[in-house]
Formats: C-alpha cells, sequence, structure tokens
C-alpha cells in the first residue's frame, strides 16, 4: 500500500494492513456445512491456513463437539485477506464468534474493545511463556489465548555449505556466527547459478518488523521505553540499517528481496539464493522443494536476538455465542491440543509444560529443536516494541521507509531519518 494510516483508521476503512502468502487458499470456504444449515449454536472462525493447518484446526473443531461444545464452522481466507475479511465482518450485523490473529496485531483490536476478554486468565496464565502471555494482555485483562509461536533460523543449501567449504554449521546459539561471520560466510557461498545471490531476508509481507531482530541484535531499540516516541539517536538502529543496506551494496542479496519484494523463502525455493532467513512454519513448503538444506541460528552482535512470530486465537466481544467462543478458545489452548497442533503444522508451542522434544513433528523432526533453541532468544525488549496497538500502521512505514532506504542512494543518515520520520507519523497521528 502506498501509505499506511493508523490501526483505528485501518479497522474503519477495512484497509489492508500486509500480504504473507501463508495460504495456497482463495476466497472464503467452510467446512462440510453450508450457511443454509448453520443453526444458532455454530461457532465462526476466521483463519487463514495451509492444508496441513486447516486439517490442524478441524481436529480441534471436532474435539470441541466431542465434548459437548458446538460446531465450528473455519471460514479460510488468505492471509493476505485475513484482516480485510475480519474488518468487513466486524463492520456488519454477523461478526464472526472468533478470529486468527498476528501478535502484532492484537493489541490494535484489543484498544478498539473488539477483544472478549478471558473469565479467568490467572487460572491459565502460570501455563503459558511470559512474552506470549504478555502479547495478549494489557492491564484492562487478557484478550485472547497465544496459540502457538515460530521464529526465524538461517536456512543453507547443503551443497552451498560444501562449495563454500564452511565446514559444519554453528550448532548452538550461543556459537551462532557473529555479524561479521555472517558476512563472511554468505561473501564465500557459491549459489548454484549465475543469476544466483547469497541469501535472501524474510521481512517481506507484513513481515518488515523482523528488520527490527537487526536493531535489537545490536543493542538498539526503534521504541523509546515508554513505548510512544521513536528512540531516534538510539545508535543501535544506525548500524543495523548500515549492517543491513550492505547486504544489498555488497550484491549478496537480490534487488528483488527488498522489504516490498518476493517472499525470501519462494527465491530459496527456487534457487534464486543459497541461503534464506525463514520460520519453521515454511518447512513443509521448503521440504517439497528436492534438495537438502541445514538450518543454523541468526546472526547476532551486541545481543542474539530473534523474531516474535505465531498467532493468537481471539473471540469477539460482540459474537451472539462469545460464552461459548471463550470455551473453545481454552478448549484450544490445552496441553494436549497445543502439542497436537503444533507437530502437525510444524510450529512451536507457548505453554510451559508442553515439551517441544516430546512433539511427533511431521517435517524435520531433526531442525524443530534449533527452532526452539533459537526462540530462546525472543526477548521480552523486543516484543514490547512489536505489540503496541499501532503497530500494524508501524510495520507498514517500515516496509515502505525500508524499501526506499534498500534499494536508494541516500547516505545512511539520511536513509534513518526517513525511518525514523515514518514511524514518527504513526505515533503522533
Amino acid at each position: 500500500m502506498p501509505t499506511h494510516p493508523t490501526r483505528r483508521t485501518v479497522l474503519t476503512a477495512g484497509a489492508l494492513t500486509g500480504t504473507l502468502g501463508l495460504s495456497a487458499c482463495g476466497g472464503f470456504s467452510t467446512d462440510s456445512d453450508s450457511d443454509a444449515t448453520r443453526d444458532d449454536d455454530t461457532l465462526t472462525m476466521i483463519t487463514w491456513a495451509g492444508d496441513a493447518e486447516l486439517t490442524a484446526f478441524q481436529a480441534l473443531a471436532d474435539g470441541f463437539a466431542a465434548q459437548g461444545g458446538p460446531r465450528v464452522d473455519l471460514q479460510v481466507v488468505p492471509y493476505s485477506e485475513v484482516l480485510t475479511a475480519v474488518d468487513t465482518a466486524l463492520r456488519t450485523d454477523s461478526p464472526p464468534d472468533l478470529f486468527r490473529v498476528s501478535y502484532t496485531d492484537v493489541a490494535a483490536y484489543r484498544a478498539q474493545g473488539v477483544l472478549a476478554n478471558l473469565p479467568d486468565p490467572a487460572a491459565l496464565e502460570g501455563s503459558f511463556l511470559p512474552a506470549f502471555w504478555g502479547a495478549v494482555t494489557d492491564a484492562e485483562g487478557t484478550f485472547g489465548v497465544p496459540h502457538h509461536t515460530d521464529t526465524s533460523m538461517v536456512l543453507v543449501n547443503t551443497a552451498a555449505v560444501a562449495s563454500a567449504g564452511l565446514g559444519a554449521l554453528p550448532a548452538t546459539l550461543d556459537a551462532a556466527w557473529t555479524w561479521e561471520q555472517f558476512l563472511d560466510a554468505a561473501g564465500r557461498v557459491q549459489p548454484s547459478r549465475a543469476d544466483a545471490y547469497s541469501f535472501a531476508v524474510n521481512w517481506q509481507n507484513a513481515g518488515a518488523f523482523r528488520w527490527l531482530n537487526f536493531v535489537d541484535q545490536a543493542g538498539g531499540r526503534l521504541l523509546t521505553p515508554g513505548l510512544d516516541a521513536v528512540a531516534e539517536d538510539d545508535p543501535g538502529l544506525l548500524e543495523a540499517l548500515t549492517f543491513t543496506r550492505d547486504f544489498f551494496r555488497r550484491g549478496l542479496v537480490p534487488q528483488a528481496s527488498s522489504s516490498r519484494g518476493q517472499p525470501a523463502s519462494d527465491l530459496f525455493v527456487n534457487q534464486t539464493v543459497a541461503m534464506v532467513f525463514a520460520g519453521d512454519f515454511l518447512l513443509q513448503e521448503i521440504d517439497g522443494a528436492g534438495f537438502e538444506y541445514q538450518a543454523t541460528f541468526l546472526p547476532r552482535d551486541v545481543n542474539a536476538s530473534a523474531d516474535l512470530g505465531g498467532n493468537a486465537l481471539v473471540a469477539v466481544e460482540a459474537g451472539s455465542r462469545k460464552e461459548a467462543a471463550l470455551d473453545f478458545l481454552e478448549f484450544c489452548a490445552g496441553a494436549e491440543q497445543m502439542g497436537t497442533f503444533c507437530a502437525a503444522a510444524t510450529v512451536l508451542p507457548t505453554r510451559t509444560d508442553v515439551d517441544p522434544a516430546t512433539l511427533d513433528y511431521a517435517v524435520r523432526p531433526d531442525l524443530m529443536p534449533l527452532f526452539v533453541e533459537q526462540a530462546r532468544a525472543i526477548r521480552t525488549e523486543l516484543v514490547e516494541q512489536v505489540v503496541v496497538p499501532d503497530f500494524s500502521a508501524v510495520n507498514g512505514q517500515l516496509a515502505d521507509r525500508l524499501d526506499a532506504a534498500f534499494l536508494g542512494g541516500d547516505d545512511d543518515r539520511t536513509a534513518l531519518a526517513q525511518i525514523v520520520a515514518g514511524v514518527r507519523s504513526v505515533l503522533t497521528s
């Protein structure tokens, strides 16, 4: 989008805040029963879902019904349309009872009074990791359940590693490449074709917030500790921008991998790049590409850091079946149900009593322990910045301004000033 209004405006106008092609589904689809046969006891839930996720969600719906709960009608849309679908439904007389939402968007809906408060959050809080519980909680209550998380690592084409003579990849978080070591490794990797590149970063399609990983790695912040202004003089901002702009200036990444460019995972699958920053939820797609690949940890500087991925499930305050919807949320958040869903969808649990090591992951179970370790680097200092109510609009500004910085010719300080101005315009509107 050319402009990015505040989330309040987005909710009013039903504008789309970003795209991320996580689902191959097009338009609305529901389960086997049509609207004509739906009764007043049926819950409606808007979600995006790939094939494995849809099967896992249907299993949750079936399990809830088997325990005496109402049917749950899954209305599946592509991720690129989910916010529009939710916002449109909220403006009508028939809002959904539930929907799936990224952690970075929960606060926007919470601030609008859209979400139902859990009736007894204290009974659940102790079972969840604090960072994720905090993403759905404020001083007024807890608005949804942290259903799962995911985070990014660096996936590496095995043949490219061999050609570069890199030896064994860092196998623990403490041994992760430093920024300098990562650039050295990227410079040594030999892509498979003359028109290929070393790597791509997954900051496209509503993923611009992942650039903040680099800011956090540098010990910096985008927002001040009060979360109401830009930390515009933070040296970590400039260090991160210089470091990431060098990816483009050195020709290590394709121009098409900018923040408004082609999804990084697509570039890895078609072997345009030899390495990619990618989330664990993409392993099912990548695993079908027909080549061997490995995983290693995100590079580190002052800090090791990782992005807050994953999603919450929320109930709508105005829904006619709110109590049943809240019951379904708590059912989905149960330890057994969460473990089963995460294993099927190749994502990570948010409960402290669900050990990922015990889950029977359907895809690349050998890599999932590495993603679990990487998730240890999701830092509270970064999480609190990406769950503020206006973050959808902040993220849009980051996408636009980073795209201009990565592909433009301004010096680093001038480019950073444009990023700061864009984010400031959101926070002061």
